[in-house]
Protein backbone atom coordinates (compact mmCIF):
# COMPACT_ATOMS: atom_id res chain seq x y z
CA UNK A 1 0.00 0.00 0.00
CA UNK A 2 1.83 3.08 -0.96
CA UNK A 3 2.44 6.44 1.35
CA UNK A 4 0.53 8.90 1.65
CA UNK A 5 3.37 11.83 2.59
CA UNK A 6 2.07 15.38 2.94
CA UNK A 7 4.17 18.43 2.03
CA UNK A 8 4.60 22.15 2.39
CA UNK A 9 1.86 24.06 -0.02
CA UNK A 10 5.16 26.81 -0.10
CA UNK A 11 8.21 26.15 -1.92
CA UNK A 12 10.99 25.28 -0.08
CA UNK A 13 13.79 28.04 0.26
CA UNK A 14 17.29 27.71 -0.04
CA UNK A 15 19.21 25.74 2.45
CA UNK A 16 22.92 26.83 3.04
CA UNK A 17 25.80 24.65 3.93
CA UNK A 18 27.40 27.49 6.41
CA UNK A 19 27.38 28.07 10.14
CA UNK A 20 25.02 29.13 12.19
CA UNK A 21 27.53 32.28 13.16
CA UNK A 22 28.16 33.24 9.51
CA UNK A 23 24.33 32.97 8.95
CA UNK A 24 23.58 35.23 11.71
CA UNK A 25 26.37 37.37 11.52
CA UNK A 26 28.61 37.15 8.96
CA UNK A 27 31.57 38.98 7.96
CA UNK A 28 31.65 39.19 4.17
CA UNK A 29 28.51 40.10 1.95
CA UNK A 30 27.63 37.01 0.10
CA UNK A 31 28.30 34.33 2.64
CA UNK A 32 24.78 34.40 4.20
CA UNK A 33 21.01 34.60 2.37
CA UNK A 34 19.39 37.04 4.87
CA UNK A 35 19.41 40.82 3.65
CA UNK A 36 22.24 42.76 5.05
CA UNK A 37 21.42 44.74 8.33
CA UNK A 38 22.52 48.12 9.42
CA UNK A 39 25.33 46.46 12.34
CA UNK A 40 24.23 49.96 14.64
CA UNK A 41 20.97 48.43 14.71
CA UNK A 42 20.00 46.92 18.34
CA UNK A 43 20.06 43.45 18.71
CA UNK A 44 19.36 42.82 22.56
CA UNK A 45 17.96 45.05 25.40
CA UNK A 46 17.88 44.49 28.74
CA UNK A 47 14.93 44.95 29.50
CA UNK A 48 15.95 45.67 33.59
CA UNK A 49 18.06 48.81 32.67
CA UNK A 50 18.08 49.36 28.75
CA UNK A 51 21.69 48.11 28.29
CA UNK A 52 21.44 47.33 24.15
CA UNK A 53 23.67 45.57 22.35
CA UNK A 54 24.01 46.44 18.61
CA UNK A 55 24.41 43.68 15.45
CA UNK A 56 28.24 44.92 15.74
CA UNK A 57 28.56 44.23 19.46
CA UNK A 58 27.21 41.12 19.32
CA UNK A 59 29.50 40.07 16.93
CA UNK A 60 33.04 41.81 18.29
CA UNK A 61 31.84 40.29 22.06
CA UNK A 62 31.64 36.71 20.21
CA UNK A 63 34.90 36.74 18.58
CA UNK A 64 36.20 38.29 21.21
CA UNK A 65 35.16 35.58 23.93
CA UNK A 66 36.27 32.73 21.01
CA UNK A 67 39.62 34.37 21.30
CA UNK A 68 39.58 33.63 25.10
CA UNK A 69 38.02 30.71 24.99
CA UNK A 70 40.98 29.09 22.57
CA UNK A 71 43.33 30.75 25.42
CA UNK A 72 41.36 28.13 28.17
CA UNK A 73 42.12 25.40 25.86
CA UNK A 74 38.85 24.91 24.89
CA UNK A 75 38.31 24.31 21.01
CA UNK A 76 36.30 23.64 18.39
CA UNK A 77 34.03 20.25 18.77
CA UNK A 78 34.08 20.89 22.54
CA UNK A 79 31.22 21.56 24.55
CA UNK A 80 30.14 24.16 26.87
CA UNK A 81 26.97 24.10 29.66
CA UNK A 82 25.23 27.31 29.99
CA UNK A 83 23.41 27.60 33.34
CA UNK A 84 21.52 31.12 33.93
CA UNK A 85 19.03 33.21 33.68
CA UNK A 86 18.12 34.85 30.46
CA UNK A 87 20.71 38.14 30.22
CA UNK A 88 22.86 39.17 27.66
CA UNK A 89 25.69 37.54 29.12
CA UNK A 90 23.84 34.40 28.63
CA UNK A 91 23.49 35.59 24.96
CA UNK A 92 27.03 36.63 24.58
CA UNK A 93 28.15 33.33 25.95
CA UNK A 94 26.06 31.51 23.15
CA UNK A 95 27.28 33.47 20.19
CA UNK A 96 30.75 33.15 21.95
CA UNK A 97 30.44 29.09 21.65
CA UNK A 98 29.55 29.41 18.38
CA UNK A 99 31.46 31.57 16.76
CA UNK A 100 34.52 29.31 18.65
CA UNK A 101 32.87 26.25 17.27
CA UNK A 102 31.88 25.03 20.40
CA UNK A 103 28.70 22.99 21.55
CA UNK A 104 26.85 24.85 23.38
CA UNK A 105 24.75 22.67 25.89
CA UNK A 106 22.20 24.98 27.79
CA UNK A 107 20.59 24.06 31.20
CA UNK A 108 17.34 24.71 32.70
CA UNK A 109 17.78 27.15 35.74
CA UNK A 110 15.46 25.17 37.53
CA UNK A 111 17.12 22.15 37.64
CA UNK A 112 18.08 20.72 41.07
CA UNK A 113 21.89 20.16 41.48
CA UNK A 114 21.59 16.21 40.84
CA UNK A 115 20.08 16.95 37.37
CA UNK A 116 22.49 19.63 36.00
CA UNK A 117 25.33 17.37 37.11
CA UNK A 118 23.99 14.28 34.95
CA UNK A 119 23.86 16.93 32.07
CA UNK A 120 27.29 17.97 32.18
CA UNK A 121 28.56 14.54 32.82
CA UNK A 122 26.53 13.12 30.16
CA UNK A 123 27.16 16.03 27.48
CA UNK A 124 30.90 16.01 28.40
CA UNK A 125 30.96 20.10 29.21
CA UNK A 126 34.42 20.43 29.50
CA UNK A 127 33.53 24.13 30.72
CA UNK A 128 30.82 25.84 32.21
CA UNK A 129 29.29 29.15 31.91
CA UNK A 130 26.58 29.63 35.41
CA UNK A 131 24.77 32.40 36.60
CA UNK A 132 26.22 33.67 40.64
CA UNK A 133 22.20 33.00 41.75
CA UNK A 134 22.67 29.64 40.84
CA UNK A 135 26.72 28.92 42.08
CA UNK A 136 25.28 27.03 45.77
CA UNK A 137 23.53 24.60 43.37
CA UNK A 138 26.56 24.55 41.61
CA UNK A 139 28.94 23.87 44.40
CA UNK A 140 26.47 21.12 45.15
CA UNK A 141 26.72 19.82 41.49
CA UNK A 142 30.18 19.46 41.77
CA UNK A 143 29.60 16.56 44.00
CA UNK A 144 28.17 14.48 41.11
CA UNK A 145 30.38 15.42 38.36
CA UNK A 146 32.76 12.69 37.07
CA UNK A 147 35.63 15.04 35.53
CA UNK A 148 36.32 18.17 37.80
CA UNK A 149 36.24 21.33 36.23
CA UNK A 150 39.09 23.98 36.93
CA UNK A 151 37.89 27.46 38.42
CA UNK A 152 39.48 28.86 35.11
CA UNK A 153 36.88 27.12 33.15
CA UNK A 154 33.92 27.88 35.29
CA UNK A 155 32.39 31.49 33.50
CA UNK A 156 30.19 33.90 35.70
CA UNK A 157 27.23 35.37 33.94
CA UNK A 158 27.33 38.55 35.14
CA UNK A 159 29.18 41.62 34.96
CA UNK A 160 32.47 42.73 36.52
CA UNK A 161 30.60 44.94 39.10
CA UNK A 162 28.36 42.11 39.82
CA UNK A 163 30.72 39.31 40.65
CA UNK A 164 30.58 37.85 44.43
CA UNK A 165 33.15 39.14 46.47
CA UNK A 166 36.03 36.60 46.96
CA UNK A 167 34.94 34.37 43.98
CA UNK A 168 37.39 32.13 42.59
CA UNK A 169 36.34 32.60 39.08
CA UNK A 170 36.17 34.85 36.02
CA UNK A 171 33.17 36.97 34.85
CA UNK A 172 32.61 36.60 31.11
CA UNK A 173 33.71 39.98 30.31
CA UNK A 174 37.16 39.00 32.01
CA UNK A 175 38.10 36.46 30.43
CA UNK A 176 37.34 38.53 26.71
CA UNK A 177 40.75 38.37 24.56
CA UNK A 178 41.75 39.84 20.75
CA UNK A 179 39.01 38.88 18.84
CA UNK A 180 39.41 35.97 16.37
CA UNK A 181 38.26 34.06 12.71
CA UNK A 182 35.12 32.69 13.67
CA UNK A 183 35.42 28.82 13.50
CA UNK A 184 33.75 27.94 9.53
CA UNK A 185 31.82 24.79 9.03
CA UNK A 186 31.23 25.11 5.21
CA UNK A 187 29.60 22.36 3.29
CA UNK A 188 29.44 18.59 5.15
CA UNK A 189 31.18 20.70 8.26
CA UNK A 190 27.90 22.20 8.45
CA UNK A 191 26.54 18.73 9.70
CA UNK A 192 29.01 19.19 13.18
CA UNK A 193 27.10 19.52 16.31
CA UNK A 194 26.22 23.28 17.39
CA UNK A 195 24.13 22.93 19.86
CA UNK A 196 23.07 19.95 22.69
CA UNK A 197 19.69 20.53 24.38
CA UNK A 198 18.24 17.87 26.86
CA UNK A 199 14.88 16.23 26.07
CA UNK A 200 13.25 12.94 26.92
CA UNK A 201 12.16 12.45 23.61
CA UNK A 202 9.45 10.36 23.91
CA UNK A 203 9.71 8.93 26.43
CA UNK A 204 12.85 7.84 29.02
CA UNK A 205 15.78 10.15 30.55
CA UNK A 206 16.53 13.01 29.09
CA UNK A 207 18.68 12.77 26.21
CA UNK A 208 21.42 15.23 24.88
CA UNK A 209 19.94 16.55 21.32
CA UNK A 210 22.71 16.59 18.61
CA UNK A 211 21.62 19.69 16.50
CA UNK A 212 23.69 20.78 13.59
CA UNK A 213 24.29 23.99 12.50
CA UNK A 214 22.50 22.73 9.13
CA UNK A 215 19.61 21.95 11.44
CA UNK A 216 19.25 25.72 12.72
CA UNK A 217 19.90 27.32 9.76
CA UNK A 218 17.21 25.02 7.55
CA UNK A 219 14.95 25.35 10.28
CA UNK A 220 15.56 29.08 10.32
CA UNK A 221 15.17 29.50 6.42
CA UNK A 222 12.09 27.31 6.46
CA UNK A 223 10.50 28.92 9.44
CA UNK A 224 10.95 32.36 7.79
CA UNK A 225 8.79 31.54 4.72
CA UNK A 226 6.27 30.77 7.13
CA UNK A 227 6.50 33.04 10.33
CA UNK A 228 7.52 36.82 9.98
CA UNK A 229 9.03 39.50 12.24
CA UNK A 230 8.77 43.44 10.46
CA UNK A 231 11.97 45.44 10.65
CA UNK A 232 12.82 49.21 10.73
CA UNK A 233 11.54 52.01 12.82
CA UNK A 234 7.75 50.82 13.26
CA UNK A 235 8.78 47.29 13.27
CA UNK A 236 9.05 44.50 15.25
CA UNK A 237 10.04 44.18 19.34
CA UNK A 238 10.27 41.20 20.77
CA UNK A 239 9.57 39.84 24.42
CA UNK A 240 12.25 37.85 25.34
CA UNK A 241 11.81 36.53 28.64
CA UNK A 242 11.07 32.51 27.64
CA UNK A 243 14.19 30.85 29.04
CA UNK A 244 16.61 30.47 25.76
CA UNK A 245 17.89 27.08 27.35
CA UNK A 246 14.68 25.66 25.92
CA UNK A 247 14.33 24.70 22.34
CA UNK A 248 11.65 27.43 22.07
CA UNK A 249 12.68 30.33 23.73
CA UNK A 250 16.28 29.34 21.93
CA UNK A 251 15.15 29.30 18.48
CA UNK A 252 12.45 32.41 18.36
CA UNK A 253 14.32 34.71 21.09
CA UNK A 254 17.90 34.34 20.84
CA UNK A 255 18.26 33.56 16.89
CA UNK A 256 15.38 34.09 14.45
CA UNK A 257 14.89 37.75 15.51
CA UNK A 258 18.20 38.59 14.07
CA UNK A 259 17.43 37.39 10.72
CA UNK A 260 14.86 39.95 10.56
CA UNK A 261 16.70 42.71 11.83
CA UNK A 262 14.30 42.92 14.82
CA UNK A 263 15.69 44.07 18.65
CA UNK A 264 14.41 41.22 21.60
CA UNK A 265 13.94 42.42 25.05
CA UNK A 266 15.93 40.17 27.25
CA UNK A 267 14.26 39.78 30.78
CA UNK A 268 15.33 37.01 33.25
CA UNK A 269 12.08 35.17 33.55
CA UNK A 270 8.56 35.91 33.58
CA UNK A 271 7.45 38.57 36.05
CA UNK A 272 4.30 40.28 35.83
CA UNK A 273 5.03 43.29 36.46
CA UNK A 274 8.71 43.66 34.96
CA UNK A 275 6.92 42.15 31.63
CA UNK A 276 4.32 44.75 31.87
CA UNK A 277 6.76 47.62 32.44
CA UNK A 278 9.39 46.15 29.42
CA UNK A 279 6.25 46.35 27.10
CA UNK A 280 5.22 49.80 27.75
CA UNK A 281 8.36 50.99 28.25
CA UNK A 282 9.89 49.45 24.75
CA UNK A 283 6.51 48.77 22.86
CA UNK A 284 7.08 45.42 22.45
CA UNK A 285 4.97 44.28 19.55
CA UNK A 286 5.23 40.53 19.75
CA UNK A 287 5.14 38.29 22.69
CA UNK A 288 6.18 34.59 23.15
CA UNK A 289 4.30 32.72 25.44
CA UNK A 290 2.79 29.58 26.92
CA UNK A 291 -1.07 28.68 27.45
CA UNK A 292 -0.39 28.88 31.13
CA UNK A 293 0.79 32.96 30.28
CA UNK A 294 -1.75 33.55 28.17
CA UNK A 295 -4.49 32.63 31.20
CA UNK A 296 -2.18 35.09 33.29
CA UNK A 297 -2.08 38.05 31.18
CA UNK A 298 -6.01 36.96 30.64
CA UNK A 299 -6.70 37.03 34.44
CA UNK A 300 -4.67 39.92 36.01
CA UNK A 301 -5.96 42.69 36.87
CA UNK A 302 -2.16 44.56 36.21
CA UNK A 303 -2.55 44.60 32.62
CA UNK A 304 -5.40 47.85 32.84
CA UNK A 305 -2.41 49.78 35.05
CA UNK A 306 0.18 49.89 31.90
CA UNK A 307 0.04 50.86 28.14
CA UNK A 308 0.71 47.52 26.22
CA UNK A 309 -1.69 48.42 23.34
CA UNK A 310 1.93 48.21 21.29
CA UNK A 311 1.24 44.05 21.51
CA UNK A 312 0.22 43.14 17.72
CA UNK A 313 0.97 39.56 18.17
CA UNK A 314 1.33 36.74 20.81
CA UNK A 315 3.11 32.97 19.90
CA UNK A 316 1.88 30.35 21.50
CA UNK A 317 3.66 27.29 21.81
CA UNK A 318 5.14 24.44 24.24
CA UNK A 319 1.37 23.07 24.48
CA UNK A 320 -2.00 23.66 22.77
CA UNK A 321 -3.71 26.30 22.80
CA UNK A 322 -7.55 25.94 23.43
CA UNK A 323 -9.98 28.02 21.03
CA UNK A 324 -11.57 28.84 23.86
CA UNK A 325 -8.69 30.91 25.64
CA UNK A 326 -7.29 32.20 22.33
CA UNK A 327 -10.87 33.26 21.72
CA UNK A 328 -11.37 35.05 25.48
CA UNK A 329 -7.32 36.61 25.07
CA UNK A 330 -8.50 38.35 21.82
CA UNK A 331 -11.48 39.95 23.13
CA UNK A 332 -9.64 41.54 26.35
CA UNK A 333 -7.05 42.70 23.85
CA UNK A 334 -8.25 43.45 20.71
CA UNK A 335 -5.51 44.24 19.00
CA UNK A 336 -3.69 41.88 19.61
CA UNK A 337 -3.97 38.40 17.67
CA UNK A 338 -2.95 34.73 19.00
CA UNK A 339 -0.78 32.41 16.37
CA UNK A 340 0.78 29.00 16.95
CA UNK A 341 3.92 26.81 16.37
CA UNK A 342 4.11 22.73 16.65
CA UNK A 343 6.99 21.34 17.08
CA UNK A 344 9.72 19.60 19.23
CA UNK A 345 13.56 19.78 20.92
CA UNK A 346 14.72 16.81 17.96
CA UNK A 347 13.57 19.05 15.13
CA UNK A 348 14.63 22.62 16.18
CA UNK A 349 12.06 22.79 17.10
CA UNK A 350 9.50 24.20 14.23
CA UNK A 351 7.39 21.76 12.60
CA UNK A 352 3.96 24.05 11.75
CA UNK A 353 3.57 27.44 11.86
CA UNK A 354 1.07 29.96 11.16
CA UNK A 355 0.96 33.63 10.11
CA UNK A 356 -0.77 36.79 11.68
CA UNK A 357 -2.69 37.27 8.81
CA UNK A 358 -4.05 33.34 9.11
CA UNK A 359 -5.30 34.30 11.80
CA UNK A 360 -7.07 37.45 10.96
CA UNK A 361 -8.75 35.59 7.81
CA UNK A 362 -10.61 33.54 10.81
CA UNK A 363 -11.46 30.15 11.82
CA UNK A 364 -8.03 28.75 12.91
CA UNK A 365 -8.05 29.13 16.52
CA UNK A 366 -6.96 25.83 17.92
CA UNK A 367 -4.55 25.00 15.13
CA UNK A 368 -0.97 24.74 14.89
CA UNK A 369 -0.47 26.07 11.72
CA UNK A 370 0.35 24.61 7.97
CA UNK A 371 3.81 22.27 7.39
CA UNK A 372 6.96 24.11 6.90
CA UNK A 373 8.59 23.80 3.76
CA UNK A 374 11.52 21.56 3.38
CA UNK A 375 9.41 19.12 5.99
CA UNK A 376 7.33 15.91 4.44
CA UNK A 377 4.99 14.49 6.92
CA UNK A 378 2.93 11.28 7.31
CA UNK A 379 0.05 10.59 9.80
CA UNK A 380 0.70 7.30 11.13
CA UNK A 381 -1.75 4.56 12.53
CA UNK A 382 -0.47 2.29 15.23
CA UNK A 383 -0.49 -0.96 12.63
CA UNK A 384 1.99 1.23 10.52
CA UNK A 385 0.03 2.01 7.94
CA UNK A 386 -0.94 5.78 7.03
CA UNK A 387 -4.38 6.84 8.37
CA UNK A 388 -7.13 8.14 5.81
CA UNK A 389 -7.09 11.63 4.48
CA UNK A 390 -8.82 14.11 7.56
CA UNK A 391 -8.36 11.15 10.04
CA UNK A 392 -5.70 11.33 13.15
CA UNK A 393 -2.41 9.52 13.60
CA UNK A 394 0.55 10.41 14.67
CA UNK A 395 2.87 12.50 13.12
CA UNK A 396 5.77 11.46 11.75
CA UNK A 397 8.51 14.16 9.44
CA UNK A 398 11.67 14.05 8.12
CA UNK A 399 13.48 17.01 6.67
CA UNK A 400 16.88 19.01 7.26
CA UNK A 401 16.04 20.54 10.69
CA UNK A 402 15.77 16.77 12.37
CA UNK A 403 18.02 16.17 14.60
CA UNK A 404 21.64 14.20 14.46
CA UNK A 405 20.48 11.96 16.97
CA UNK A 406 20.82 11.53 20.69
CA UNK A 407 24.25 11.90 22.13
CA UNK A 408 26.04 8.73 23.19
CA UNK A 409 22.30 7.26 23.03
CA UNK A 410 22.51 5.27 19.42
CA UNK A 411 19.31 2.90 20.74
CA UNK A 412 17.13 5.83 21.75
CA UNK A 413 17.94 7.24 18.62
CA UNK A 414 16.91 4.32 16.88
CA UNK A 415 13.69 3.55 18.52
CA UNK A 416 12.78 7.40 17.94
CA UNK A 417 13.66 6.72 13.80
CA UNK A 418 11.95 4.57 11.65
CA UNK A 419 13.04 3.36 8.07
CA UNK A 420 13.46 6.30 5.86
CA UNK A 421 14.49 8.68 8.03
CA UNK A 422 11.17 9.61 9.56
CA UNK A 423 11.31 11.25 13.12
CA UNK A 424 8.29 9.81 15.14
CA UNK A 425 7.19 12.54 17.18
CA UNK A 426 4.82 10.71 19.47
CA UNK A 427 2.02 13.41 19.24
CA UNK A 428 -1.48 12.40 17.02
CA UNK A 429 -2.62 15.40 14.71
CA UNK A 430 -5.22 15.82 12.22
CA UNK A 431 -4.80 17.22 9.17
CA UNK A 432 -7.81 19.40 6.66
CA UNK A 433 -8.09 19.75 3.03
CA UNK A 434 -6.13 22.91 3.41
CA UNK A 435 -3.08 21.67 4.82
CA UNK A 436 -3.91 22.84 8.52
CA UNK A 437 -2.60 20.69 11.41
CA UNK A 438 -4.55 20.23 14.97
CA UNK A 439 -2.65 18.10 18.23
CA UNK A 440 -5.73 15.99 18.98
CA UNK A 441 -3.80 13.88 21.37
CA UNK A 442 -0.41 12.13 22.43
CA UNK A 443 0.97 8.88 22.19
CA UNK A 444 4.02 9.51 23.88
CA UNK A 445 4.57 9.56 27.91
CA UNK A 446 5.82 13.21 28.74
CA UNK A 447 3.93 14.96 30.61
CA UNK A 448 3.96 19.09 29.74
CA UNK A 449 3.99 21.25 32.29
CA UNK A 450 3.78 25.06 31.59
CA UNK A 451 5.68 23.93 28.32
CA UNK A 452 8.19 22.06 29.60
CA UNK A 453 8.69 18.19 29.77
CA UNK A 454 8.42 16.14 32.43
CA UNK A 455 9.48 12.23 31.81
CA UNK A 456 7.30 9.45 34.18
CA UNK A 457 9.87 7.49 33.83
CA UNK A 458 12.84 10.17 35.59
CA UNK A 459 10.51 10.35 38.70
CA UNK A 460 9.50 7.00 38.91
CA UNK A 461 13.43 5.69 38.76
CA UNK A 462 13.74 8.72 41.90
CA UNK A 463 10.68 7.40 43.57
CA UNK A 464 12.40 4.25 43.74
CA UNK A 465 14.91 5.54 45.77
CA UNK A 466 12.47 6.77 48.58
CA UNK A 467 13.43 4.31 51.63
CA UNK A 468 9.64 4.04 52.38
CA UNK A 469 8.56 2.70 48.56
CA UNK A 470 8.72 -0.65 46.63
CA UNK A 471 6.78 1.02 43.10
CA UNK A 472 5.96 3.91 41.39
CA UNK A 473 3.60 4.70 38.51
CA UNK A 474 3.74 8.58 37.19
CA UNK A 475 0.93 9.88 34.60
CA UNK A 476 -0.11 13.64 33.90
CA UNK A 477 -3.63 15.27 35.14
CA UNK A 478 -4.66 18.34 33.27
CA UNK A 479 -5.78 21.31 35.57
CA UNK A 480 -8.61 23.30 33.93
CA UNK A 481 -7.84 26.05 35.72
CA UNK A 482 -3.88 26.39 34.93
CA UNK A 483 -4.34 25.17 31.91
CA UNK A 484 -1.67 22.26 32.18
CA UNK A 485 -0.86 19.32 32.95
CA UNK A 486 0.67 17.94 36.34
CA UNK A 487 2.60 14.94 37.37
CA UNK A 488 0.44 13.13 39.73
CA UNK A 489 2.17 9.63 40.65
CA UNK A 490 0.64 6.75 42.39
CA UNK A 491 3.00 5.07 44.94
CA UNK A 492 3.29 1.45 46.81
CA UNK A 493 4.44 2.10 50.73
CA UNK A 494 7.03 -0.89 52.15
CA UNK A 495 5.14 -3.05 54.11
CA UNK A 496 6.78 -1.95 57.15
CA UNK A 497 4.50 1.37 56.26
CA UNK A 498 0.93 1.28 58.52
CA UNK A 499 -1.79 2.34 56.42
CA UNK A 500 -2.44 4.78 59.13
CA UNK A 501 0.96 6.26 58.20
CA UNK A 502 -0.24 7.00 54.56
CA UNK A 503 -1.41 10.35 54.98
CA UNK A 504 2.24 11.18 56.37
CA UNK A 505 4.02 9.31 53.89
CA UNK A 506 2.06 11.30 50.81
CA UNK A 507 3.46 15.00 52.13
CA UNK A 508 6.58 13.35 53.25
CA UNK A 509 6.82 11.81 49.16
CA UNK A 510 5.27 15.43 47.85
CA UNK A 511 8.53 17.06 49.70
CA UNK A 512 11.05 14.83 49.41
CA UNK A 513 10.65 14.79 45.35
CA UNK A 514 10.41 18.89 45.22
CA UNK A 515 13.39 18.87 46.99
CA UNK A 516 15.37 16.74 44.26
CA UNK A 517 13.96 18.27 40.86
CA UNK A 518 13.71 20.83 39.09
CA UNK A 519 10.00 23.52 39.73
CA UNK A 520 8.30 21.70 36.63
CA UNK A 521 9.42 18.35 37.94
CA UNK A 522 6.83 18.50 41.48
CA UNK A 523 4.38 16.56 41.92
CA UNK A 524 1.67 19.16 42.03
CA UNK A 525 -1.37 16.61 40.76
CA UNK A 526 -0.99 14.84 43.85
CA UNK A 527 0.56 11.47 45.74
CA UNK A 528 -1.96 8.42 45.77
CA UNK A 529 -0.90 5.44 48.25
CA UNK A 530 -2.05 2.64 46.11
CA UNK A 531 -2.08 -1.68 46.65
CA UNK A 532 -0.51 -2.22 42.93
CA UNK A 533 0.11 -0.08 40.10
CA UNK A 534 -1.34 -1.63 36.81
CA UNK A 535 1.00 -3.50 34.54
CA UNK A 536 1.24 -5.12 31.50
CA UNK A 537 2.06 -9.33 31.96
CA UNK A 538 5.59 -8.33 30.85
CA UNK A 539 5.25 -5.35 34.04
CA UNK A 540 4.98 -2.41 31.32
CA UNK A 541 3.30 0.23 33.57
CA UNK A 542 -0.19 0.38 32.03
CA UNK A 543 -0.15 4.47 31.59
CA UNK A 544 -3.40 4.48 30.13
CA UNK A 545 -5.35 2.67 32.93
CA UNK A 546 -3.11 4.84 35.49
CA UNK A 547 -3.82 8.20 33.54
CA UNK A 548 -8.34 7.45 33.05
CA UNK A 549 -8.23 6.65 37.01
CA UNK A 550 -5.89 9.64 37.84
CA UNK A 551 -7.75 12.58 35.73
CA UNK A 552 -11.20 11.12 36.92
CA UNK A 553 -9.57 11.28 40.35
CA UNK A 554 -8.48 14.54 40.11
CA UNK A 555 -11.34 16.29 38.54
CA UNK A 556 -13.81 15.13 41.39
CA UNK A 557 -11.49 16.37 43.62
CA UNK A 558 -11.49 19.87 42.46
CA UNK A 559 -15.17 19.71 42.16
CA UNK A 560 -15.38 19.15 45.78
CA UNK A 561 -13.63 22.13 46.51
CA UNK A 562 -15.97 24.42 44.52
Amino acid sequence: MPLTIYESELPAPYLPQISIFDYILPGLQGVSPLQEFDPSLPAFIDGRDGTTLTRAGLRDLALRLAGGLRALGIRRGDVAGVWGYNSLEWVNAAYGCLAAGVVVSPANYAYAPAEVAHQLNDSGSSAVFVDPELLPNFEKAREHLSRPLPPSRVILLCRPEHKPANSPYKCLAEILADPVEPEHFDGVASNETAWMSYSSGTTGLPKGVMTTHFNFTSQLQANNCSYHLDCGPNGDVVLGFLPMSHIYGLTISLLQPLTFGAPVVVLPRFDEIPVLEAIQKYKVTHGLLVPPLILRFLHSPNTAKYDISSMRTIMSGGAPLSPELAAAFEKKFPGCVSIQGYGMTETTPGITAMKRADVLAGGRQGWVGRLLPTYQARLVLPDGTDAARGAPGELWVRGPSVMKGYHNNAAATAETMALGGWFRTGDVLVRDEHGWYKVVDRVKELIKYKGFQVAPAELEALLLTHPRLVDAGVVGVYDAAEVTEMPRAYVVAAESVGKGEYEALVKDVQAWVAARVAQHKKLRGGVVVVDAIPKSPSGKILRKDLRKRAQAEYESKAAARL
